[in-house]
């Protein structure tokens, strides 16, 4: 006869409270780390958020570069329109006496 989920879901609490009492009382160990490797990661960090810092500036850079060009191709299309341009010759050749 196999045992009932019930049996079963029992079972491995009984098995994990036994677990968890026998390990509760040890401590993870974490060996210390070699001065000079602790050295090592904080300037790694300091690298790290030093480069973050630069990219940001980078993309942000980018982002006001990408924005005075799209500004500058508006204006260009917006200049170099057929009908506007067309007024602007006739303006320029009344202003000339032509």
């Amino acid at each position: 006869m196999q045992p009932t989920r019930r049996q079963v879901a029992a079972l491995a609490d009984r098995m994990s409270g036994a677990w968890r009492a026998r390990h509760e009382d040890e401590e993870p160990e974490h060996p210390a780390l070699d001065p000079d490797i602790e050295r090592r990661l904080a300037a790694l960090d300091a690298r790290m958020e030093h480069l973050e810092a630069a990219l940001e500036g980078l993309q942000d850079a980018l982002y006001r570069q990408a924005v005075r060009e799209d500004e500058n191709r508006a204006d260009m299309h917006e200049r170099t329109e057929p009908g506007r341009m067309a007024r602007e010759i006739d303006a320029d050749a009344r202003r000339r006496g032509l």
